[in-house]
Order: structure tokens, then C-alpha cells, then sequence
């Protein structure tokens, strides 16, 4: 049973992860809380969902295309929107507080805009993978153990281009410092709108899955976004290894405390541990201490 539960807090903690991770970039490369990104998510999902209906191709087929096209709506977004505000954003607080209207605008222009193009009924999207896998007493469906491969391939994916290429060597210098990056010669600008890409393309990635585990909807991405949100502070704002390492343990504590405790409270106890992890460290478990 106890290994059951970790084996599913596993792969809901990957998913979770793979959702935070977009998040997080955007906020470490340009001090932006993106609250479209959970529709970026749902959009993603049904971009997916939309090729793989007219092209008649299976899921792993469709995803890259649908991961491209949400990651250009994602810089459409930066350069027509966010741009524009981000200059009085680092100097005041009402640029910041435009930066959270704008995007919370976003948020009901992607969802009004995905119920007058899809409708509002739920869609079933199939990855094309049937079977199980027994482990002694743990079962586990061949679809889930490919969602966690998936989410584990696009982890170590992000980490090679964050650390081991020289736009994530751009993109940590402008996380650091951005007037200092500019000093150096960086094209800030265009290196936060890599960013944008690479965080629409993870959230189209994450929301494709969960269609697959469950169902394509324009309500889709709201939960999502507030896990999101969670597991950012909880791993700490803007740091990459906080975001997967905080996905896993969310996951795991929500599988643990839903089956032992109380299903219908496990949403309330991740919150308890996320004030009990803040009141010990307040920066969350990787973020800077200041």
C-alpha cells in the first residue's frame, strides 16, 4: 500500500513539477508572476488535442508542433503585452502590479478565447499507450510510467540548456543581475523572450499530459496554476532545482496525506506545510536568503 501511494505521489509530483517549471523560469529571468500561465497550459492541451483530430497523428506526433505553437503564443504575449510594462516594473510597485493585472487579463482572454473555439465540453485525448507494469505489490499503468519519463526527459532537458549552453549561461547572468547583464553587452530583451518560448513550451508540454491522464477543458488550467504557485514558493522563487525538487515533494505529501488522512482535505495540509516550511525558511527550500 505505502508503496503504492509513493509510486503515485511520484508521478503526480513529476507532473506538478513540469508545471512549475515554466513558471519559475519566467520569474527568475524577468521578475514576471505569470497568472496566464495556467491557460498557456490548458491552450497547450488543446493544441495537441486539435492537430492530432485533423492531422489524424497519435500524441507523440502532435506535441511538438503544439509545444512550438504555444511557445510563440507565449513571446507573442512578452512582446505585445509584458514588454511594454516591464521597464517600470523593476523600479516601482506599480509597475508591478501593472505586470499582475496585465497577465490576470490574459488569463480570461485565453480562456474566453478557448471556450468560443473548442466549446466548453470536456475532450478525451489518448497517448496511444495501454498496459501495466507489476512491481510486487505495485501496479502501474504503462501511460503513467511514459508521463513520468516524459516529465523526466524535459527536466534533464532544461537542466542541459540552463547549464551547458550559452543562452542559459545569458539567462542566469540576467536572473543575477539584469542592469549588470545589460552592462556586459546582452541582449536582455531577447534572451527573456527565449524564456517566454521555453516556458510556453513546458507548460504546453505539462498540460498535454494531464489531458491524457484526464480530460482537455478550458477549466483546466486553473489548478495547475495554483499548485504551480505553491511548489514555487515552497522550492523557492525563480530556482530551477527548487521547482522539480518541490513538485516531488507536493506530489508525494498530497498522495501520502490523501490516502492515510483525508482525501478531501489533502489540499488544506499542502498548505499547512508550505506556512511550516515559510516560517522556517521564508525564501523557500532554494531560494536566496537575502
Amino acid at each position: 500500500m505505502l508503496a503504492q501511494q509513493l509510486a503515485n505521489g511520484l508521478v503526480l509530483g513529476g507532473i506538478y513539477a513540469l508545471s512549475a517549471l515554466g513558471f519559475t523560469l519566467i520569474f527568475g529571468a524577468a521578475r514576471v508572476v505569470n497568472f496566464a500561465y495556467g491557460e498557456l497550459l490548458m491552450l497547450g492541451a488543446f493544441f495537441t488535442f486539435t492537430i492530432m483530430s485533423y492531422l489524424d497523428v497519435p500524441f507523440f506526433a502532435a506535441l511538438p508542433f503544439a509545444m512550438a505553437g504555444i511557445a510563440l503564443v507565449s513571446v507573442i504575449m512578452f512582446y505585445t503585452t509584458l514588454k511594454p510594462l516591464m521597464q517600470g516594473s523593476f523600479t516601482s510597485l506599480q509597475g508591478e502590479l501593472q505586470i499582475i493585472l496585465a497577465t490576470l487579463g490574459l488569463l480570461y482572454v485565453f480562456r474566453e478565447a478557448a471556450i468560443i473555439t473548442w466549446g466548453t465540453a470536456p475532450r478525451q485525448m489518448s497517448a496511444g499507450i495501454t498496459g501495466i507494469v507489476e512491481v510486487g505489490d505495485v501496479v502501474m499503468t504503462n501511460h503513467r510510467l511514459a508521463v513520468l519519463g516524459i516529465t523526466a526527459l524535459l527536466v534533464v532537458g532544461l537542466y542541459l540548456l540552463l547549464y551547458k549552453t550559452k543562452i542559459g549561461k545569458a539567462l542566469r547572468a540576467i536572473a543575477q543581475n539584469r542592469h549588470g547583464a545589460e552592462a556586459i553587452g546582452l541582449n536582455v530583451d531577447r534572451i527573456v523572450a527565449v524564456a517566454f518560448a521555453i516556458s510556453g513550451a513546458m507548460a504546453c508540454a505539462a498540460g498535454a499530459l494531464l489531458g491524457t491522464l484526464y480530460a482537455v477543458e478550458p477549466s483546466m488550467g486553473g489548478s495547475p496554476l495554483i499548485k504551480a504557485f505553491i511548489i514555487v514558493i515552497f522550492g523557492g522563487l525563480g530556482s530551477v532545482p527548487g521547482a522539480v525538487a518541490g513538485g516531488l515533494a507536493i506530489g508525494l505529501f498530497e498522495n501520502l496525506t490523501g490516502a492515510y488522512i483525508s482525501f478531501a482535505f489533502k489540499d488544506v495540509f499542502t498548505f499547512f506545510l508550505l506556512i511550516a516550511i515559510l516560517l522556517v525558511r521564508p525564501s523557500g527550500l532554494f531560494g536566496r536568503v537575502h
